[in-house]
């Protein structure tokens, strides 16, 4: 499948490169340099981008889209609470539990989850994407992040200002433009929506390819049973609850049902590669976080395949 040979592709590409630079003896600056420029491009430039051509092209927004925002919030609040539960039943430390629940909360729907909808769904898909999200970035910085800190040590007090983000007000400026032209009818020119899906390609590679630089595959066996917890978590309960809750709101009618099959791959995404950010930041189980982010990534292999399948039946 297309997704599963860029994902993979694109990471393998980054590792790789990475690898042969240090059998090379040559340092690491240059590379956690690039590993900046290709994720700032990414967040800053591609994605925001092609959020405000696809919803300058939407077909005609109607009020229930406002239910994505909703549901994304729904999404991270219930991975990151499903995460806490089975911490105490797997009885993590303090430092170990703090991981688990940034690995339950973070999703990957900037590089794979965007692809995936894009992919299977069409350019249509971009804009919906780019609501489901919305409220992604207050919800990071203003509730995942401080939650985190109580399971460490006390870290820079600007993750509790989530409405000091540069990357929220790209997001909402990106979001405010394509509507105000979809609304002021101004015609957008056709090619256009191949440029939006080319950026959704662009910034997946960027984002996937800058985590392939940083990939270090240290102590992976030491958490499997932690891991295949997560993956339940991400793949069958996150998705089963959010599905749910999509159908009590009747997105199933809407659309011919592209609301519901938007909403039900990015709610069945693996761990995001920002769930590794607060267990650097807080000192909590870095090796954890990491081994979470790695094997659910992986069982993208055998989740992406019978999702494609489940989609027939939404």
């Amino acid at each position: 499948m297309i997704p599963l040979v860029i994902i993979f592709l694109s990471l393998a590409s980054g590792y790789t490169l990475r690898r042969l630079r240090e059998r090379g003896g040559m340092e690491d600056t240059a590379s956690s340099r690039l590993r900046h420029v290709l994720q700032m491009v990414a967040l800053f430039g591609c994605i925001p981008l092609a959020a405000m051509l696809s919803l300058w092209g939407l077909r005609r927004p109607e009020v229930h889209l406002l239910l994505l925002p909703f549901l994304g919030l729904a999404a991270w609040g219930w991975g990151g609470g499903l995460a806490l539960i089975l911490a105490r039943l797997l009885k993590l430390n303090r430092a170990a539990t703090g991981s688990f629940f940034c690995c339950g909360a973070f999703t990957n729907i900037g590089a794979v989850g965007s692809l995936v909808c894009l992919m299977w769904l069409g350019e249509a898909s971009i804009a919906l994407t780019a609501l489901y999200r919305l409220c992604e970035e207050m919800f990071y910085f203003g509730v995942a992040l401080p939650v985190a800190r109580r399971f460490g040590t006390t870290g820079p007090a600007v993750f509790d200002r989530p409405l000091r983000s540069p990357l929220l007000y790209a997001v909402l400026c990106a979001l405010a433009l394509g509507i105000a032209l979809n609304m002021l009818g101004v015609q957008r020119p056709q090619y256009l929506g191949t440029v939006a899906a080319a950026l959704v390609t662009l910034s997946t590679i960027f984002f996937l390819f800058s985590i392939g630089l940083g990939l270090r595959l240290s102590r992976l066996r030491w958490y499997i049973p932690q891991s295949l917890t997560m993956c339940a978590i991400k793949f069958l309960l996150v998705p089963l609850g959010i599905v749910g809750l999509a159908r009590i709101m009747g997105l199933q009618h809407m659309d011919d049902g592209l609301a519901m099959k938007t909403v039900a791959i990015l709610a069945t995404m693996p761990v995001a590669m920002n769930a590794l950010i607060p267990p650097s930041l807080f000192r909590l189980d870095l090796d954890l976080a990491n081994a979470c982010w790695i094997y659910s990534t992986l069982a993208l292999v055998l989740v992406l395949p019978l999702l494609h399948a489940l989609l027939a039946f939404l």
